[in-house]
């Protein structure tokens, strides 16, 4: 590719949209025509490590990484040659998908035109095969291939140090990838699940596009993926997540349109609040119940027959649906 074909991608690709595109934006933060903040390539966490020049379209790591130009940034980040960072700057170009317009207002880092969250669609290979999942959480490796969650390839800047999780919109689009941090000091520092930047969890629910057959037998609200996936593998059909502990209108909207629904929030101070909140804005429009686990407690902490067995004393529909039982689809 020549050098002056290669000089006109680059003036059409703003670096801040090539960090967006890899996930790489969620810890820079935006000072002048800079993004600054710890190094998203080698995972890093010196807060001044990384910065990259938006009007100039140049970044710098001044820990490990070096710096470069935009092409110089896909090499770094896709460990390829130059030529290849070249078709995949011109694949960017022709094949970015349009904004998702969730109304939140967020402004992509290096854009001047748009304020929506850009999905990643890439699907990324994920290890199903890790203590976290099979011994801390007790989802099978067939569970965790099924949702596509698992360890990533240690060349994965955004995802480096986390489980992943792939993320989906309500329709069963893909939004990219979660993860949740292993190391305790991470944890402290920035808490327990890495986002993509401007990441709208307030307009989905984790799971409902594969809930939403089940939706008219009742679905059980959970605070965390895993314990989605554990009620799936026991049997549950309509579990599905806050990725977090608070609901906003788009996702009790959703949930009032099942005939009933089981509140299955986390054993704390936390969860108990979410569960009030959530069963008061809920009730007006339909059934709700609150299970309240121990101090400490999680969903996924219990067997999967117990899971079965509580969900199904709750949501006497959720198991086994009588043929005659029709609800809103």
């Amino acid at each position: 590719m020549s050098t002056s074909l290669l000089k006109d991608l680059k003036k059409q690709v703003g670096i801040g949209q090539v960090l967006e595109a890899y996930n790489l934006c969620g810890h820079l933060k935006h000072y002048g025509d800079y993004l600054v903040g710890p190094c998203p390539l080698h995972g890093g966490d010196n807060p001044t490590a990384f910065r990259a020049h938006l009007a100039r379209g140049i970044w710098n790591c001044f820990t490990a990484c070096g710096g470069g130009d935009i092409p110089d940034l896909i090499c770094s980040i896709e460990k390829c040659s130059k030529a290849s960072a070249a078709l995949i700057l011109r694949r960017m170009i022709t094949a970015t998908p349009a904004p998702m317009s969730f109304g939140d207002g967020s402004q992509l880092h290096g854009a001047t035109t748009t304020t929506s969250f850009r999905p990643f669609r890439r699907r990324i290979p994920l290890n199903p095969r890790t203590p976290f999942l099979q011994d801390n959480k007790g989802i099978s490796i067939r569970t965790a291939s099924r949702f596509e969650a698992g360890l990533p390839d240690p060349k994965s800047a955004f995802l480096q140090g986390t489980v992943a999780v792939r993320l989906h919109d309500m329709k069963g689009h893909p939004l990219g990838y979660c993860g949740r941090r292993l190391n305790p000091d991470a944890i402290s520092r920035w808490g327990k699940w890495r986002f993509p930047s401007h990441f709208p969890k307030g307009k989905l629910l984790y799971n409902a596009h594969r809930a939403l057959a089940a939706r008219h037998c009742g679905i059980v609200l959970v605070e965390c993926p895993w314990a989605a996936m554990r009620l799936t593998q026991a049997g549950i059909c309509g579990a599905v997540a806050l990725l977090g502990a608070t609901a906003t209108e788009t996702q009790l909207a959703w949930l009032a349109r099942a005939p009933a629904v089981l509140l299955l929030m986390d054993g704390d101070q936390a969860g108990s609040t979410a569960a009030k909140t959530i069963a008061k804005a809920l009730r007006p429009q339909t059934t709700v119940f609150i299970h309240e686990l121990p101090s400490g407690q999680e969903p996924e902490d219990l067997p999967d027959d117990d899971l079965a067995s509580l969900v199904g004393n709750a949501l006497p529909f959720s198991l086994n649906p009588p043929p005659d039982f029709h609800g809103s689809a």
